[in-house]
């Protein structure tokens, strides 16, 4: 027998040994990744959404379960839907058609939405308002989360503070949720 094929045979029995050696340690080189640095959150607890009730000194819950609310906006004219927590401002154009827009709150009390029609994009920026006096926390900023039904995580797309609100962007919808920021 040659050194060639000595050598030959060698490295395959040698690549056959690590193959099964990496896979009896849990890695296989044809799946997914198993990095867990992708930014985000598997099961925020959002903020809770609170309405001073009349007569009372502090905030107590909203005993209301009227947390879903439909509206067509205009495509040409825009418009805006609230359910009386969340506001969606549709400026003119945003919509290539009149469409029945609706707003969700499975999850309520906590500030987490599911906005409708799922997966519709925007030719302009959807502009989604929260009022601070709807919100059970102090904290000073806000992060707004986007539920990545592709990766199972929500991810932060930031927000801002304005005008006592939490104002944040949107290009379409999805599942939107609210936590204190950090």
């Amino acid at each position: 027998m040659s050194g060639r094929t000595i050598a030959h045979k060698f490295l395959i029995v040698s690549t056959f040994l690590s193959v099964l050696a990496a896979m009896g340690c849990g890695y296989s080189p044809v799946s997914p990744s198993q990095d867990d640095t992708t930014p985000g959150v598997e099961n925020p607890v959002f903020v809770l959404v609170l309405s001073a009730s009349e007569g009372s000194s502090g905030r107590d819950m909203l005993q209301s379960s009227s947390t879903s609310v439909s509206m067509v906006i205009s495509a040409e004219m825009g418009g805006t839907v609230t359910n009386g927590y969340v506001s969606l401002y549709f400026p003119p154009g945003a919509l290539n058609e009149d469409t029945e827009i609706t707003i969700d709150m499975p999850r309520y009390p906590e500030a987490m939405v599911e906005l409708g029609p799922h997966g519709i994009e925007f030719n302009k920026n959807v502009t989604m308002t929260l009022p601070l006096d709807k919100v059970d926390s102090d904290a000073s900023s806000y992060r707004t989360l986007w539920n990545n039904e592709d990766t199972g995580i929500w991810e932060d797309i930031g927000g801002r503070t304005e005008n006592n609100n939490v104002v944040t962007e949107l290009k379409h919808f999805s599942d939107y949720g609210y936590l204190p920021g950090t």
